[in-house]
């Protein structure tokens, strides 16, 4: 599984490359200015992983905020259709875990920052509910437009 999700990580940076090449020269081949193909080419080939997280990451569907007297994320709210929705989460719900890592004592950015990745990859969450024990949930990110859901 591993070796395939490599394979796939390499597979997804040469199409990120690619496309970056052909948006720039479309953009230069329209008039546009150099300066913006040097632009484009530059994200691409000196920070393929920040270009790459860019324009191929997805999410669960669920807003965040944190919790005011913990700090820790909480839903609230699930996006119609999304994998959070599918998964189960509910507003209300604290993201106690991702990835087996505690959310408590790191910032929001942080914790969304770790949620969010490449589309088609999973997350594990664990949450706790009110009047339940913890909950520990495989999310397969998404990608999808969505108001309240930045892209």
């Amino acid at each position: 599984m591993n070796r395939t999700l490599r394979v796939a990580g390499i597979l997804s940076f040469i199409v990120v490359v690619v496309f970056a090449l052909w948006a720039a020269h479309s953009r230069s081949a329209r008039g546009s200015s150099q300066e913006s193909f040097n632009d484009t080419i530059h994200s691409a080939i000196t920070n393929p992983i920040k270009f790459a997280k860019t324009h191929f990451t997805g999410g669960v569907g669920a807003v965040l905020v944190a919790d005011p007297a913990t700090g820790v994320p909480l839903i609230h709210d699930v996006v119609a259709g999304s994998p959070a929705e599918m998964a189960g989460l509910r507003e209300g719900d604290h993201i106690i875990q991702v990835n087996g890592v505690a959310t408590s004592g790191r910032t929001l950015a942080q914790n969304v920052e770790s949620i969010r990745g490449f589309v088609a990859s999973s997350v594990t969450l664990t949450v706790q509910r009110a009047g339940s024990t913890n909950l520990q949930c495989v999310i397969h990110r998404s990608s999808w437009k969505s108001l309240g859901v930045p892209q």
